[in-house]
């Protein structure tokens, strides 16, 4: 019955893959029919093989500005989720702590990122610092508000066995508390995620020399309009990578956490 079962599994797995793919190339050669058929100019929309032409014929840099945005984005969202989830533990452990900490949360959200961007760069300078601080303003408020529900939605039986066992609160968080908020955390990750690409593109906007954000910039500046779209199509399967890790990490993490949980239980 196992054997018969793993390729009927391997067979939905391909489905599932084939489905997306073939709308995707099925929208692609709509749009070159379309812009061959009615003779579209170039500058307004250009054809995807157009498009190709030119990220292949802006060569090699073109891998040195996608992995400028991407070290951005993964540094920002390191740095961002890690605050998130001490945030998230403090206002959870402490009730003055939440009533410290939760306004400059909204507070941090209601602030335009581009307004503030300028600022950044004048007191950071025009390097790695700015943009990483952009990213993390927009990616660690989904991930600490979810990590809060998330530590809150603790079965309270558990935690109070847990207690009658041992006064640790490393134990009761890694034991109990984690294991039940990691749905949530990674809910949040995967909207972090989103939020630290679009971050990463904002913060190059006013002040980059490199990455796809600049890019963009630099292909309306130049009435490059294939150079935007080259840009704007590597953002967006930079996003889509980046998302499928952080599902890929949610599918294996909560296999190992639910392996803990049956150990503990």
């Amino acid at each position: 019955m196992a054997n018969g079962t793993k390729p009927m599994r391997t067979l939905g797995g391909l489905a599932a893959f084939a489905l997306p793919a073939a709308s995707m190339l099925g929208l692609l050669l709509v749009w070159q029919v379309y812009t061959n058929a009615f003779e579209v100019n170039h500058f307004i929309l250009p054809s995807p093989l157009r498009v190709l032409n030119a990220a292949f014929g802006f060569g090699l840099p073109l891998l040195g500005h996608v992995w400028t945005t991407t070290y951005q984005i993964l540094v920002g969202f390191t740095v961002g989720n890690l605050l998130a989830v001490i945030i998230a533990y403090a206002i959870v452990q402490s009730p003055v702590a939440e009533k410290l900490i939760y306004p400059f949360l909204i507070v941090s959200q209601t602030v335009p990122k581009l307004a503030i961007a300028p600022l950044l760069v004048i007191w950071f300078g025009t390097g790695l610092t700015p943009k990483v601080i952009v990213i993390v303003l927009l990616c660690f408020f989904p991930t600490a508000i979810n990590v809060v529900q998330g530590l809150r939605s603790t079965d309270p039986s558990a935690v109070d066995l847990v207690n009658l066992v041992t006064s640790s609160k490393r134990t009761l968080f890694f034991k109990v508390q984690f294991p039940s908020a990691v749905p949530y955390f990674f809910a949040g990750l995967k909207i972090s995620m989103a939020a630290a690409v679009i971050g990463s593109i904002v913060a190059e906007w006013v002040s980059a020399t490199s990455g796809l954000g600049y890019l963009i910039l630099y292909g309306g500046q130049t009435m490059r309009t294939d150079l935007m779209f080259v840009a704007v199509l590597l953002t967006v399967v930079l996003g889509l990578v980046l998302y499928g890790l952080v599902a890929g990490a949610e599918r294996l993490l909560s296999w190992k956490v639910a392996e803990i949980g049956g150990r503990a239980a």
